[in-house]
């Protein structure tokens, strides 16, 4: 059957992605990431390539990449052959594919043999509360307090260990 997966279970390795064709459902950053990473995946595989098709509801892709990262991007996406749809919200996931709305109508796509989700990322923070009554203080950072880029939880990282 069709394999609907997320792109952190991808990019960690928990699921593998064989080859064929692969929709992924967002274009920010972590759509790009492994839209990238599955791309060149394929291209050093005796079995043979990966063929990826994002479908983002921005006007383009990777808008929250800090712009000298997006330059490079792209045009590497491109030379993987990756393959991109935007404006275009996603209303519900087929047995092969999904259903986005494009320039007001309902437009499908299909042939998918693997659908990885890769939008609406969330922080997770389970560990602050199980330890909260068992040390003195506790700073959630980075992810754990709300799902961004690398370099905005260094920089919160560096003022935290400047409080303490």
């Amino acid at each position: 059957g069709k394999k609907v997966v997320t792109a952190a279970d991808v990019l960690a390795g928990k699921v593998g992605i064989g080859r064929g064709n692969a929709l992924v459902i967002g274009g920010g950053m972590v759509g790009c990431e492994v839209a990238d990473w599955l791309a060149s995946r394929g291209l050093d595989q005796p079995t043979g390539s990966v063929h990826v098709t994002m479908v983002e509801m921005l006007q383009d892709i990777g808008m929250a990449e800090i712009p000298q990262t997006r330059m490079l991007l792209i045009p590497r996406l491109e030379q993987k052959g990756v393959k991109w749809i935007t404006s275009a919200p996603v209303k519900q996931l087929t047995e092969d594919g999904a259903v986005y709305t494009k320039d007001g109508r309902d437009e499908t796509i299909c042939g998918m043999d693997f659908i990885i989700i890769a939008c609406g990322a969330t922080s997770v923070d389970d560990l602050s509360e199980k330890i909260k009554d068992k040390v003195p203080e506790v700073y959630s950072i980075g992810d754990a307090k709300k799902a961004r880029k690398a370099l905005e939880a260094i920089a919160e990282a560096a003022e935290i260990a400047r409080k303490i």
